[in-house]
């Protein structure tokens, strides 16, 4: 953490978003709009952060109390995942409906069904990412991220909105056949560096609050192959949260992936699965795009 000057009110209007942005060969906190070539420093009482956890604490997940700084470079390929050490990355799976009549299922979980992630799972949103030579069965899955803005343990469905900083978007890329080695599915999820987030968080007082109703779709090399709105999770980001803080304490800038709608590849007929060279991009009213191109690891 480091200080800065030149501070001025924020504009959250049109999108406006915090992501991380290589900065001087560092990372920085930055104010940014979705293709935004220029972005400025996000503040707090000054100081200038590396990573929006740290920010959150700092701002106490009060949308007042950031500030907009310096003016710096921000074009997509110098945006990182906007959270870079979250201390939780929490996975929903079957939470729409119809993906989990397309896995063929007539119902969803009778609670919420999680998973975890780590920090070294995260990827940029504009980043060529590693298919790895381990499988060739890698599958995307197009989500709304939550971002957590408070600390929180056993909270009410009324608490949520006090609880959720913002939304970003994210890609659940998985390694089907490792995902099947087990029940526990974490082999083929937690892969690193093939869950690209961003890119930018927008705040949830902007997009419906903790019940946000926003189109979100995944689209493989041009053609869209998931459409859907968020409001159709089977369990909502109220009811999420009330159930992972009975677990466990959520704190600022833990990740939530709230699973992804029908489409996915691994269940059509013919397979659509990632290729060197594919390229996917997930979208979200609101917030944006995160786009990325696939190309082959060679094993060492």
């Amino acid at each position: 953490m480091t200080t800065a000057a030149r501070m001025s009110t924020v504009d959250w209007t049109d999108g406006l978003g915090l992501a991380r942005v290589l900065h001087g060969g560092a990372p920085v906190v930055a104010l940014r709009r979705d293709r935004a070539a220029k972005a400025r420093l996000a503040l707090v009482d000054s100081d200038i952060f590396d990573d929006l956890p740290e920010l959150l604490e700092a701002a106490g997940g009060d949308l007042a109390a950031i500030e907009a700084g310096a003016v710096i470079d921000a074009p997509d390929d110098l945006l990182l995942s906007p959270v870079g050490r979250p201390g939780k990355v929490i996975c929903i799976g079957q939470n729409y409906l119809a993906h989990v009549r397309e896995g063929g299922r007539d119902a969803g979980p009778a609670h919420p069904d999680l998973f975890p992630k780590w920090h070294t799972s995260l990827a940029a949103p504009f980043a060529e990412l590693a298919l790895p030579p381990e499988s060739d069965q890698i599958d995307y899955e197009s989500e709304l991220a939550v971002v957590i803005g408070a600390r929180a343990r056993r909270i009410t469905i009324d608490d949520a909105e006090s609880v959720v900083f913002g939304y970003t978007a994210a890609n659940d890329v998985s390694v089907r056949d490792f995902q099947f080695h087990t029940q526990g599915r974490i082999a083929g999820k937690a892969w690193d560096g093939l869950t690209p987030l961003g890119p930018v968080v927008v705040p949830a007082a902007g997009l419906g609050g903790a019940r946000p109703d926003l189109a979100l779709t995944g689209t493989l090399d041009g053609e869209v192959l998931q459409d859907d709105r968020t409001s159709r999770l089977i369990f909502g980001i109220p009811e999420l949260l009330t159930y992972i803080t009975t677990v466990m304490t959520l704190e600022p800038g833990d990740v939530i992936l709230t699973g992804t709608p029908s489409g996915v590849g691994f269940v059509r007929e013919p397979k659509v699965l990632l290729r060197d060279g594919s390229e996917f991009e997930v979208r979200i009213e609101g917030i944006g795009a995160l786009r990325n191109r696939f190309v082959a690891e060679k094993a060492e």
